[in-house]
């Protein structure tokens, strides 16, 4: 290689890689909706709720978790009052249950795809930072990502999100264009995300949201599986299959 395309590369990275992939965690690269389930059914039995099917919780499920326990009928004060509590009820069930979870069917050969296409890709979550580089790591994929991005504040899950703002930083600091960027999730986050931000944004199915639900959100794309990202970005940015 020419060595001033080395130093070109090296010095301005942000230009060599050209589309960027953004991935959410939890339910989108990690198969873990069963473990989700336990957890959030064993928060409502902390707050003295009746617990509900998977299918109840992507029906009602909601962010902030504010508002989604409110719907299961715990008041606003009690559950800002105990939300750190609750937290603790949740990761200690979810981290037990998460132990026998898998990756989703095929994320790790859309990721060696998408690097071997020059594709950038990130993971930006709403899981608690420690534990999302831990668990990254622990599954053997971290090094297909440049950035592993979660929440450094629990306040945020409680009250607001952070993931538009840390997208936005992290767009601008490396000059990706909008036009050559998508995000993928399981709720509806992303696409409306997406549509804030005017990129483009995916939905897939088997998480938070049924597949129903996620439609109403309209995100570009609504796929089941993650290999279905390789017909999608071969029409939309003509990556070769």
């Amino acid at each position: 290689m020419d060595f001033r395309a080395v130093f070109y590369c090296g010095f301005a990275y942000k230009y060599c890689m050209t589309y960027l992939a953004v991935f959410d965690w939890n339910a989108t690269l990690l198969d873990d909706m069963d473990a989700t389930h336990k957890g959030t059914n064993a928060c409502l039995e902390f707050f003295d709720r009746p617990t509900i099917t998977r299918e109840q919780e992507q029906e009602l499920f909601t962010f902030p978790l504010i508002h989604f326990y409110e719907k299961m009928g715990v008041n606003a004060a009690t559950y800002l009052e105990r939300a750190e509590e609750a937290g603790e009820v949740f990761s200690s069930v979810y981290r037990e249950e998460k132990k026998t979870c898998g990756l989703k069917t095929g994320a790790e050969d859309v990721l060696k795809w998408l690097t071997a296409q020059g594709v950038q890709c990130i993971v930006l979550s709403n899981y608690l930072q420690p534990f999302l580089s831990e668990d990254v790591t622990a599954y053997g994929i971290a090094d297909y990502f440049h950035t592993i991005s979660g929440n450094t504040d629990p306040a945020t899950l409680v009250a607001g999100l952070s993931k538009q703002k840390r997208l936005e930083e992290f767009v601008e600091q490396n000059g990706f264009e909008r036009d050559k960027t998508f995000i993928i999730g399981d709720s509806h986050e992303e696409p409306e995300l997406a549509k804030r931000m005017g990129i483009m944004g995916i939905s897939i199915s088997g998480g938070l949201l049924s597949k129903e639900r996620l439609k109403t959100y309209a995100a570009d794309y609504v796929v089941d599986e993650l290999p279905e990202l390789k017909a999608i970005l071969h029409k939309e940015w003509a990556l070769e299959i």
